[in-house]
């Protein structure tokens, strides 16, 4: 019942045990000291995955910014927030008690689904799927009862090195991952950042999908076609437009993509940063009554004024 539940709603899955997942977690990251209090009176956790479609536009160039391709189409966390209330509504009919989440639960998601044998997690820090390669969006469902399904056989990057290669901020390596060095991270965090940083805002205004786009284990995959995320005219923003937008507006207009959920002063700051690195000089007068706009914001006052300082010299 269970699994024919699940092929209805998402494109695959696999189960953990709570308790095989609370002892990897304790044996792997005793540093951060977790809550686990959350899981109490489940047995298992079944990790999903919807798909998303390969392929994007080909990049309009200066004066617009790329948005990371899993923001593409509609915002995945709303069409997971509907297929979670139908699978638990169903698990519920069935005397099953079980509470599914997308990016707001304290379980691990991608760890979870490595533990479940759902893919195995890349140099590029992604979950590799056999079939989608890293294509995919993850959720979690608890349950309170027991359920095994096999895993995929386990698989490694081996010796292939080409997302290491190609990340443009050195933040990959064979030994880890500089979570701060990373461009997807940086374009979504609210801090101030120096010249340094914003020199490679040069394409992206939201995320960053190199390490993926050169990624083997994703040549040759087959994602499911779906039209709600599928790209669309905002898969790659005008960026003056977007300084032209109030905060209020931004949201109407953007609110139902998964980039928006950082608010649009964060994406306001990148524009920035891409119209400054692309010596678009014309859009100057645009940025500097932006920065007044919003210069009671510190973290984006102290950015643009450095951008506004190196931009006048």
């Amino acid at each position: 019942m269970i699994e024919a539940l699940l092929k209805k709603h998402v494109d695959d899955y696999k189960a953990v045990s709570v308790e095989a997942y609370i002892a990897a977690r304790k044996k792997h990251f005793s540093h951060l000291d977790e809550d686990f209090s959350s899981l109490k009176g489940f047995d298992t956790i079944l990790t999903l995955a919807l798909s998303f479609p390969k392929g994007k536009p080909t990049y309009k160039g200066k004066g617009y910014g790329m948005v990371s391709r899993y923001s593409h189409g509609r915002d995945y966390h709303l069409v997971y927030q509907d297929k979670l209330k139908a699978i638990e509504a169903c698990l519920s009919e069935s005397g099953i008690n079980s509470k599914g989440a997308s990016d707001i639960s304290p379980i691990d998601e991608r760890f979870a689904a490595y533990l479940s044998g759902l893919g195995y997690i890349g140099y590029n820090q992604f979950l590799i799927h056999p079939e989608f390669g890293t294509h995919l969006y993850l959720a979690t469902i608890l349950i309170d009862r027991p359920f095994e399904i096999n895993p995929y056989p386990y698989d490694t990057c081996g010796e292939c090195t080409r997302c290491i290669d190609a990340c443009p901020t050195d933040a990959l390596s064979k030994e880890g991952f500089i979570k701060e060095r990373c461009l997807s991270f940086k374009t979504q965090e609210k801090k101030p950042y120096d010249l340094d940083v914003l020199r490679d805002f040069k394409t992206y205004v939201f995320g960053c999908d190199i390490c993926q786009d050169v990624c083997p284990k994703n040549k040759n995959i087959n994602p499911v076609q779906r039209e709600v995320f599928e790209s669309d005219e905002n898969s790659q923003l005008h960026l003056e437009s977007i300084l032209e937008l109030s905060n209020k507006q931004f949201k109407r207009q953007f609110g139902h993509y998964a980039f928006a959920w950082r608010g649009g002063l964060v994406i306001k700051r990148n524009a920035i940063a891409l119209l400054f690195n692309q010596g678009m000089d014309e859009s100057l007068p645009m940025v500097e009554k932006t920065y007044k706009d919003y210069q009671h914001v510190p973290w984006f006052e102290e950015t643009v004024r450095r951008i506004l300082e190196a931009w006048r010299r």
